[in-house]
């Protein structure tokens, strides 16, 4: 898919498109998340939309919890069409799609609300153009959740605090980099072993997103959460190319509509789920949520700035992404 599309708000426009000979569609999204991660609620999104727009023509059947595989099985059933759509985390895209690393490039974005005006811009597109070479479009980007950083039991105030705590990452050489300039001791480890390092005390500490703290019940193991908001957890809404090649240019206007559309509503919800269940979590576990102080974050942003020499050149398209967060930054 080469054209770009912008929108300018949420909406470009009401009622469904014309479909008067297109024949009814049914397209299959798996994911490999489980209610209420929200990419899921992505899916549901997008899924209204769609049939919204198309009056009933075309149908998205969502598969969600790894009915139809895990995270690598249905990137590689979208690529060669054994699976039509998923939702899959950008870092997991990293090898085949190198623009997309500018997504989690450390304290970049500041907020939801920014996040969801910057990947719905053209230069966010562009850093995920090349994916039609591998089998696969990308239709839109989705939020898994802010990342923050939980520790078992140490109180973090200082970028002294951070030196040496063992501290699980996602096995993804743009956050090795990242953590290896804070101070921390990166530990690569599947997601399912977490809650029993945790337990353990094999590790210290994990960068993770609110809602994992609840869905992987980290809150029963580990109760401090220091909200650096450090990167995003962005999901590449992804889809077979040769399936939509095979759809009507009205179809194909549908679903990127419809994707792009979902974006900022998806993200508000988002942001209400992370305040709701930190309440809760803070309430009825006595976790604990401290926001660094200006020193710290500004002592962050120091550490990794040797991380944006690293990669910024890594793709034409990832410069002027940073330069509209950045405008969009100078705008609040």
């Amino acid at each position: 898919m080469t054209r770009i599309i912008a929108i300018a708000g949420i909406g470009i426009g009401v009622g469904a498109i014309s479909m008067a000979h297109a024949q009814d569609v049914t397209l299959r999204l798996a994911l490999s998340s489980s209610k209420p991660h929200p990419f899921n609620t992505a899916a549901d999104l997008f899924a209204a939309k769609v049939d919204e727009l198309s009056g009933g023509n075309i149908t998205i059947e969502i598969f969600p919890d790894r009915q139809l595989g895990d995270v690598k099985e249905l990137t590689e059933g979208v690529r060669f069409g054994t699976v039509d759509m998923t939702i899959n985390s950008s870092s997991a895209m990293a090898d085949q799609l190198p623009a997309i690393e500018a997504l989690q490039l450390p304290f970049l974005i500041d907020s939801y609300e920014q996040f969801a005006e910057a990947v719905t811009t053209p230069e966010a597109q562009a850093l995920y153009a090349d994916l039609g070479s591998s089998g696969a479009v990308a239709l839109t980007i989705y939020e898994g959740g802010m990342r923050h950083f939980l520790t078992v039991d140490t109180k973090i105030e200082s970028m002294d605090d951070f030196q040496g705590l063992k501290t699980r990452v996602a096995p993804v050489r743009l956050h090795l980099d990242i953590w290896n300039a804070v101070g921390v001791n990166p530990t690569p480890m599947a997601y399912g072993e977490v809650y029993t390092a945790l337990e353990t005390r094999t590790i210290d500490a994990v960068e993770t997103n609110i809602s994992s703290i609840e869905a992987e019940k980290y809150n029963e193991v580990a109760k401090e959460v220091l909200l650096t908001g450090h990167y995003m957890w962005p999901g590449l809404l992804m889809m077979n190319k040769a399936k939509y090649d095979s759809l009507t240019p009205e179809q194909q206007e549908i679903l990127e509509r419809a994707a792009l559309e979902t974006v900022k509503p998806q993200i508000e919800a988002l942001q209400k789920f992370d305040e709701d269940l930190m309440a809760k979590l803070e309430k009825e576990d006595g976790l604990s949520f401290a926001t660094p102080t200006p020193e710290l974050k500004a002592k962050l942003r120091e550490a990794v700035a040797p991380v944006y020499e690293k990669y910024v050149g890594n793709h034409p398209a990832i410069q002027p992404f940073l330069d509209v967060v950045e405008s969009l930054r100078a705008g609040d």
